[in-house]
Order: structure tokens, then sequence, then C-alpha cells
């Protein structure tokens, strides 16, 4: 009978093992679950990176990874120390690439390689880091939510981390090689350590005697915890030289918490001794990594050291004046406020003795933390202010905010409020309640009325914003210090506080602010369990109500739902419908709807972006260009290796041949690495400024200044590569990415002080009542803007749009009602347009036009399309030599907008080469405007029926008195097979037709004949690059074209003539032969074309436009 009750028995207790097995151990399939799933929503669009056989990147910095990479496989462990390869003609010290990030990829590219990888495995190793990266976040934050929720928090935050769309999720994508994806991964490790450390520390109370006393066993555990955290935070700067923001958020964290300590009659020696060792620790191993002399903060400077000495410092200071205050027996408060008065008069000191460091200290405290951005930091994408997404998407800050975290950041945002006044709540102290709520009352007042913040920060000498920020923190560190917290939720707490100052500030710090986010989340339900007494072990939970499992099931599902909703429709979505299939979406101003997108739909979207499209000439590039240091013929390719190795001179001297290429700094590492060519311009933002003053430079001279300045005698700048994006103004309807016009006028210090609105003017559709404009419309995605004269004079739209050539304006006159100067808060160069008037005038003359201009201030020439409202004067130095294989600009931009037009063949990018250029001279009539013009063609594009896409290179020229004229043109017509790039010169993809055509034009003489001069010249290509020093002769001959009845034959040479009438108004030819839309007020467009006959209805289509938005 015994016998057969333990079989019986058996079963049960097997189910009870299994049952305690799982309680114990479950955390452990659920995050390994996790991790599966990060990491295959990150690789799952690998192959959109892998196309003919290369390996692409998203981005721009991705690419100087890669270079960095590269060099430490072929040096391991060694990083590049100085780059020759950017930054003509000076190279860089490229302080945030080259750092640890790089160091563990290229060990694994070569541990996978087997010692010897190939370029292609590099590549794809760099691939796929930022995806495991992003991945490996989940063990961190695990163990940080587990610290604050327990286990099931742990895993809750772990969850919630792998369901966020946002700016993580963008950055940790498989493509996205930068060190973005690593470092949230380093910094929660260091905060991690940190934690551990500080656990220990307030469970064992060290303290400053056990070091006198050599008690190694009671130091151990915390002092080897804090080495830990200080390795960690000394890697995680490793990985990011700027990271030493996080040094300073542990310092913020000590000085409350030992400030806290003390007032709560707690010895402070027991958490300082943390910050003391670990901080110390941090400072020890940062010298290491020095490469800089000075304080700079984007590269390895005397600052990441000394920044950490003095935080390791300022604890053992607090530490040392407690035990002083103890001593004179001076009350807790006393220390509190001395400390705070000690901090300030430091800070006093500081602004009087080295105003300049300061003013370095205030300048990055705005940039990192200020809520807000300097015009320069707005232009790269991800350093602009979270919040200006509110325009982008036509939100809310809520809506903004949820698209990034769902309800997530909110829900987080109201536990670390619980954990700040909870032991104000609990205290049962009347004082420390009211203090709380004054806290919060001051934090509305600084919202409400910024004034009062700029007053008090002009007193002491303060940007408004910090005077805002320091009256918050002094507010929230008086409700911190008089609180009782446990130093790990204090840390999350001030770190979640300064990292979502720092994400509002610039966008790219969201993918730190994830973490906070998340195991706060953890904490929130740990504290929801506690309420209703489920916060313990499963076997000891009894009789579990349904409002238990109601309240779980409903805390979870709120913050679950808005991330998880749209991945779980995303996998059940057919396809059948067009857009996202996100079931949670949000509604904008414009009554559009906005989704909030899933972690899968947004994954599966990736890819490389603009630099396939660059690639193209980045190729034509390495092909048909000398090698660096033999243009010319130099012979010196030889000196600059391209994985060489150079010291730090700060100036490198470029050897005879090397060239730079002028471009904007956004695409500088693409032409380093896929054009294996040297950029003056690059991401680092290095040489921005002097690339904005010659794109936007009004005349050849100007641009010739900006490019002696910066070249040397043998080295110099040859190449200009323009892509549609960057002659593009901000029109409306643009996506994000698809304008860079306006960022080198933010950069720009040139002679003219330009503004925008030198360049374009907003046009708006006015809302009219009783003929009385009543307001306007918004422009939103709608509205064009009209451009000014300075638009198509500076270089950039004059070699992209113009390759160089003249461009005469058409007599199409745009007509608004009135400016906007009449109401307050907007600009005068707002142009407001009423949709029931004309506002297109065609006049048969540019006469007719100007005079109508002249008596209408709310009109202008031209404007639009490539139509400019003055004469154009050709280029003489810079000609086009290669394109982009694709004609890959959007087409509603050149062919519905007639923004690109299709004479002018719009491929992404454009390649001009500057040369001596070829001198022409004859002689013609006296006194005469002379037209001299070519046609060519691009040869390595080729339609269907071979034909290649050509373009006119028209130059007028005056003749003197005599008749004699000389002008420089910068294209050739004959000789391109003797030069190229073997003898260091252009294999140039762009050739002409046949020779120069010189015309007068028709002149009508005093016997009313009409006649014209003509001659034809050819020009080499070797006087063009100044190899051969002939001038090209022409003398144009006199043909009669129409002859009145009665008229004698003039042969004598002394007739007057009267100014050639073809060159009075607009271009009337396309140099090819085709008919020009020139009454359609768009210029020169060939009507054979089927995107010039388009582009010949812009300008109806345009009026159309403001009165359909009208309407």
């Amino acid at each position: 009978m015994s016998e057969k009750t333990e079989e019986s028995r058996a079963p049960s207790l097997s189910v009870d093992t299994a049952l305690d097995a799982l309680e114990d151990w479950y955390h452990v399939p659920a995050l390994g679950a996790v991790l599966a799933f990060m990491l295959w929503v990150r690789v799952q669009a690998w192959e959109n990176f892998t196309q003919n056989g290369e390996v692409y990147f998203s981005g721009n910095d991705a690419y100087y990874h890669f270079r960095q990479v590269m060099y430490t496989v072929e040096n391991w462990p060694a990083t590049m120390p100085y780059d020759v390869w950017t930054g003509f003609p000076t190279g860089t010290l490229s302080g945030q690439f080259g750092t640890l990030f790089d160091q563990i990829v290229a060990t694994a590219a070569l541990v996978i390689g087997l010692g010897d990888p190939s370029t292609n495995t590099v590549a794809m190793t760099l691939l796929f880091a930022p995806a495991v990266f992003g991945a490996l976040l989940a063990i961190p934050t695990y163990f940080i939510g587990k610290r604050m929720g327990g286990r099931i928090g742990g895993v809750f935050a772990a969850i919630i981390l792998a369901l966020l769309p946002g700016y993580f999720l963008q950055r940790s994508l498989v493509g996205a090689a930068d060190h973005n994806g690593a470092e949230p991964l380093f910094m929660s490790l260091a905060v991690l350590g940190t934690m551990v450390a500080l656990s220990l520390a307030e469970r064992e109370k060290p303290v400053y005697e056990q070091f006198v006393d050599r008690d190694v066993a009671g130091l151990r555990s915390v002092v080897g915890w804090s080495v830990v955290a200080g390795v960690a935070t000394a890697a995680y700067m490793w990985m990011w030289p700027p990271g030493i923001l996080l040094v300073g958020i542990f310092g913020a964290f000590y000085l409350v918490k030992l400030a806290s300590d003390y007032y709560g009659n707690t010895s402070p020696d027991h958490v300082a001794i943390v910050g003391a060792v670990s901080m110390a620790t941090t400072g020890i191993l940062m010298l290491l990594a020095i490469e800089e002399s000075g304080f700079g903060v984007s590269g390895f400077t005397l600052l990441q050291p000394a920044f950490s000495f003095a935080v390791a410092f300022g604890c053992v200071f607090l530490a040392w004046f407690a035990r002083v205050w103890d001593d004179y027996e001076y009350s807790e408060t006393g220390y509190v406020v001395s400390v705070f008065a000690i901090l300030l008069v430091g800070i006093g000191v500081l602004t009087v003795i080295a105003p300049s460091f300061w003013s370095t200290i205030q300048t990055n405290l705005l940039r990192f933390l200020g809520f807000s951005a300097g015009a320069e930091t707005r232009t790269i994408g991800e350093a602009q202010p979270f919040l200006s997404r509110t325009g982008r998407y036509g939100l809310d800050l809520f809506g903004v905010v949820f698209l990034e975290y769902g309800l997530a950041f909110f829900t987080a945002m109201l536990a670390a409020g619980w954990i700040l006044l909870r032991p104000h709540f609990s205290s049962g102290n009347l004082k420390r309640f009211a203090g709380a709520a004054v806290v919060v009352v001051v934090a509305a007042i600084v919202h409400m009325w910024p004034s009062v913040p700029s007053f008090i920060g002009g007193l002491v000498g303060l940007d408004g914003v910090l005077a805002a920020l320091g009256i918050v923190i002094v507010a929230l560190a008086a409700v911190i210090v008089t609180g009782d917290y446990e130093g790990e939720e204090l840390l999350v707490v001030v770190w979640g506080a300064f990292i979502t100052s720092a994400a509002f500030t610039q966008v790219r710090f969201n993918y730190y602010l994830v973490v906070p986010v998340v195991v706060l989340n953890a904490y929130m339900l740990k504290v929801v369990l506690a309420g209703i007494s489920l916060d313990k072990p499963a076997s000891q939970i009894e009789d579990i109500n349904w409002y238990q499992v109601g309240t779980v099931v409903m805390v979870v599902l709120l913050v679950l739902v808005p991330i998880a909703a749209p991945v779980v429709a995303d996998a059940t979505d057919n396809e059948s419908t067009r857009g996202s299939s996100s079931p949670i979406t949000l509604t904008n101003e414009q009554n559009q709807r906005v989704p909030l997108q899933s972690v899968t739909e947004v994954a599966k979207r990736n890819g490389p972006g603009a630099v396939t499209s660059w690639d193209d000439a980045m190729t034509w590039m390495k092909q048909n260009t000398p090698e660096q240091g033999n243009y010319g013929g130099a012979g010196n390719a030889d000196q600059l290796e391209y994985y060489g190795t150079y010291s730090q001179s700060g100036d490198f001297d470029y050897p005879e041949g090397s060239y730079g290429v002028m471009s904007w700094w956004d695409y500088g590492h693409w032409m380093t690495v896929e054009g294996e060519t040297i950029p003056h311009a690059n991401p680092f933002q290095q040489h921005a400024t002097t690339a904005a003053n010659f794109l936007l430079a009004q005349d050849e001279s100007e641009a010739r200044d900006v490019l002696e300045n910066n070249e040397e005698d043998d080295a110099k700048m040859r190449y200009v590569a323009v892509d549609w994006k960057m002659v593009m103004p901000p029109l409306p309807s643009l996506q994000s990415g698809q304008s860079k016009f306006s960022a080198p006028v933010v950069f720009y210090d040139g002679p003219n002080n330009f503004s925008a609105s030198d360049f374009y003017r907003q046009a708006l559709v006015g809302s009219y009542e009783d003929g009385q404009l009543r307001g306007f419309q918004s422009y939103f995605q709608q509205s064009p803007l009209l451009k000014q004269q300075d638009y198509y004079e500076s270089m950039m739209v004059r070699l992209y749009r113009y390759h160089g050539s003249a461009k005469a304006p058409q007599p199409v006159v745009i007509d608004w009602d009135q400016d906007g100067s009449r109401y307050r808060g907007v600009s005068n160069s707002l142009a407001i347009f009423d949709p029931e008037t004309p506002n297109v005038q065609q006049f048969d003359t540019m006469a007719e036009a100007e005079a109508y201009v002249e008596n209408d201030s709310t009109a202008q020439i031209g404007g639009f399309s490539d139509v400019p409202s003055e004469y154009v004067p050709a280029l003489e130095n810079y000609r086009l030599v290669g394109v982009s294989d694709e004609s890959a600009a959007p087409a509603n931009l050149w062919l519905t907008r007639s923004e690109l037009n299709a004479q002018y063949y719009p491929s992404w990018v454009k390649l001009f080469e500057r040369v001596e250029g070829a001198t022409i001279e004859g002689t013609g009539p006296a006194n005469t405007t002379l037209e001299v013009t070519a046609n060519f063609e691009i040869t390595e594009m080729r339609n269907d029926e071979g034909n290649a896409p050509t373009f006119p290179y028209t130059q007028r020229v005056e003749t003197d008195e005599n008749g004699n004229f000389e002008l420089t043109v910068p294209y050739s017509t004959t000789g391109y097979d003797e030069y190229g790039p073997e003898n260091g010169h252009t294999n140039v993809s762009v050739r002409s037709t046949g020779p120069y055509t010189v015309t007068s034009g028709n002149m009508t003489t005093d016997d009313l004949q009409t006649v014209k001069y003509n001659g034809t010249v050819d020009v080499s290509e070797g006087q063009v690059i100044g190899a051969e020093d002939e001038v090209s002769t022409v003398e144009l001959e006199r043909h009669v074209v129409d002859e009145p009845e009665g008229a004698e034959n003039n042969t004598s040479g002394s007739e007057s003539l009267a100014v050639p009438s073809s060159f009075d108004t607009a271009d009337d030819s396309t140099g090819d032969g085709s008919v020009s839309a020139g009454t359609s007020g768009l210029g020169s467009v060939s009507m054979q074309s089927p995107f010039g006959a388009a582009a010949a209805f812009a300008a109806p289509a345009l009026v159309g436009a403001l009165a359909r938005r009208h309407a």
C-alpha cells in the first residue's frame, strides 16, 4: 500500500520541481527570445546592402568607420593617428573615429577571416556589427531592470526595448555601421557597474579608516566593483570621446547623493569611496588614450582624465568636509548649504580667471543639454532638437514622443516622479511635502515664463536656457537632498534626467534614453505589483483575486500595446494595403494620419540610401582621374599610400600632383572611401565654412579667392562635385534630406553676408473676403519658392543647372498680391498670391518685362525652375567631365515641377574639373555682342537608340572698336584621346559634337539688310588643361540673311549695324536644332524630350496649383 502511495506522489513532485525550476530560470529563455528577436529584426534587410558584389552602408560616418577598421586590420591593434585622405589641404585627426568600436570590429574581422580577412569580409563584419551591439543591449538592460524591479521587471524592460521603433532601432540596424549603435551598450554597462558598487557600499558601509587599517577583505567587493565601474566608464569614452557627459552625470549624482546622505545622518564615506575609486580609475585609463593637447570635447584630450579626476577629488573633498563639519558640530542643513555655496563660488571664480574656458563649458552644456541647437548644429540631421519633429509631422509634444516611445516615456516619468517624491510622502513631514510641491511650481514658472530665468541668468552671466536648467536642477536637488534614497534608484533617475535633457536637445541622444525609459518602467511594474501584494515569489502567493490580475494586465497592456500592436499587425498584414499597416495612429494638424510604426516595418525599409547613386560618380572618378600625387604627371603617387601611417602634423604638406575635391561636407567620407580621392570638406564639418563660401560664391573671382586661400602652390583643388540636393532649395513638399541648399547658407562667412532670404522667398496663398486679404493658408507641402538672382549666380547652381554655361532670363514675370510685412511676426520675404488674379505675365521682350517689374514692387522676372531674373554669365574655368550613371533625382522635381530642367541632364551627381581654359581670339563686327556656343554630349549615358544626352555651352563676348575679341572657354572640342589618367589628366566623358560656333546674331545695316557674322573654331584638350600654349583664332564671315527689294549689297565693311536682336531677350535655341519652349517662361527646354514637353507647362501649372491650393 505504501509503495503505491509513493508512486502516486512522484508525478506531483516532478511537476512541483518543474514549476520551481521555471520560477528560478524563466528569465533565461525569455531574455534569449528577446535577444534573438532583436537581432532578427535588425538584420532582416541585410541583402539590401549587398549589390553587384559590393557592400554598402547607410549614412556617411559608416564609410569612415570602414576606413578606420581596414587600417586597424592591417595594423592591429593600432588606429589611424592622422588621415591625409580627407580635409585637403591639411588632413585631419579624427578623434571620434579609430576608437574602441573600430578595434572591436577589426578584431572580429580578423577572427572571422582567420587572421587575413578580405576587404569583403571586413565590410560584412562591419555591416552586421551595429545589429549585434544593438541586440546585446538587452543584457545590461535586463540586469539594470532587475535591480530596479526584480527579474520580472528586467524581462519587462527587455521586451519594451525590443519593441521600441524609434531612433535606437534606426541606429542599430544592419548597415548603420557607426559607433552610435554601440554607445548605449557601453554606457549601460558603466551605469550597471556603478549601481552594483553603490549597492555593495550601502550594504557594507566602508569608511576611510579601513584604508588606513588596510582592511583588504572588508573593502574587496566595494573597491573591486568600483574599479569595474571605472573601467566600464573609460571603455565607454574609448568608444566615444564626447561620452565625458557620463562623467558629468556621475558627478552630479555624487554631489546630491553625498549631500543627501549627510543630511540624513548617514556617513558620506560609503558612496564617496565608490565615486573616488571609480572616477580615479577612469581618469588613469583615459590618460592612456590622450591624442591631442588642450581640452577639446570631440577627441581624446586632457579633458576626459581631468574631469574624471575632478569628480574623484570632489567625492573625497565632500567626505572630508563632512568630517570637518562633524568636528564643529554644525547642522546638517548648514553642510548642504555650504557645499552648494562652495560650488557656486567655484563657478564664479572660474568665470573670472578663465572666462574662455567657462565659455567653452557653457557652449557645450547648451549643445548637449540646452533643449535647443545652434544653426550649424541643426545642419546635422542627428543633432537637431528632438521637438523639431513637431513641424515635420504636424504633431504636438505628446505626438512626437509617442511616435518614439509609445506610452513608455510617460509611464517612466511617473516612475521617476514616484522615486523622488515617495520619501517625502511617506515621511509624514508637512514641510517636506510642501517643499516637493514648491518644486512643481518652480518648474511650471520656468516653463511658462522663460523671461524669469533669462533675467536671473543675466544677473550672473548665464545664458537664459542654462539659467532655467540651473533653477530646475537646484529645485530638484533640494528635493533629493532632503530625501532618503537608495543609491541605485537615485542614480537611474539622475541619469534619466540628464539623458532626457540631452535627447530633447539633440535627437541622437534618444538612442541612449531608451534604457532609462525601459528600466524605469521595470520599477513601475514593481511598484504596481507591490501595491496589489504580488511582489513575491509565485510559490508564496495565495488566493489571487481578479482585480489583481486585471491591474497587472492593464498596466502591462498600457505600455506594450502601442508598440506591440503594430508588430502584430505587420506580421499578419497580407500586403494588400498601401502604406503602414499599424493600427496605432495619431492625427496631425493637417488632419492626416500618422502611424506609430512597428520595429519590423522600420527594419524592412532599411537600405543604404543615396550612396548607391554617388557610387557611380565615385567609380567614374576613380577610373577616369589621375592618381593622387600624379595630377599633371607629377609622378608622386607613391608618396600618398591610401592606408599609410602619417604623423600628427596638423597641416600635412601634400606632394606635388595631389589635389582636392570641393563639395558639401555631407559627402566627404563617400569621396574618401568610394572614390579614393581627397575631399576638402567632410562630415567632421572640417572646412565647412570654406566649402560654403565657394559653393555660394557669386562669380569666378570670388570662388578663385576661396580656393587660393585653401590650397598649396603644388597641390590644388581640381574638382567639384555637386548633386541635385545641393541646388534644391527647401521646398515644403520635399522629404527630409532632399534639400541641402540652405545648409551652406548657415556656414557662409564670405563678403556678401548672406541669409536665406537672399536666395529664395516662400509663396503663400492668400485668403480673401470682399476683396480684402484676411490671412493666408499654410504652405505645408504645397507652395513653391520664388528664387532670387543670388541663387542662380551661386557657383553650385551655375555648375549643376547650367554646366557653367551662360543663362539668359525670359520675359516672364511672376506677380503676387502683396508681401507679409504688414503682419506681425511674418517676414516680408513671403510672397502672398491671390489665386483669383493672373499671377504669371508673359511679354514679348525683356524690356517690356523689366518695365513692368520696375513699376510693381510685388513682381519679379523669372525666379522659378532654372529661369533667372537677370543674365547669368558663363564660367571660364570649370567644365563638366562626368556624371553618375543614373538620372535618379525624384521625377516629380524635374518633370511635374520642372525644378531640374531636362536640357541640363538631371543626373544625381555631376563632376566638374577646374581647368586653365583655352583662349579664343578673333575678329568680327565692331562693338558687337557675340555668342560663342558648342554642343556637348555625355558619352557615358546612352538611351535605347544609342543616343547620348546633349547640352550647350554658351558664352557672350564683346568686340572692341576694331572688331577684336578674346575669351576663355573651359570645354575642348578635339584631342580627347591624347590625355587621360595615365599621363596625369582626366579622361573626360563629356565631349563635343562639333566646333564652337561664334555668331553675332541677326543685325540690320544702314540699307536695311539683315546680316549675320559667324564662324567656327576648335579648341584642343591640351589648350584647355594648359598643356599647350596655342591660341585658337577665328575670323567671322559676313552673311546676308535677308535683303529688302532694291537694297544694294554693301561690301565695304564700314556699314553701321544695329545691336543683334537675338541676344536682346531670352534663349531661343537649345543648340541641338530642337524647337525651344521659350514662350512657356521656362527657358530653353527641348520639346523633343518628353521631360522638356512636360516642363513647358510648369508656369501655367504654377498658377493652377496655387488656385487648387486655395480651393
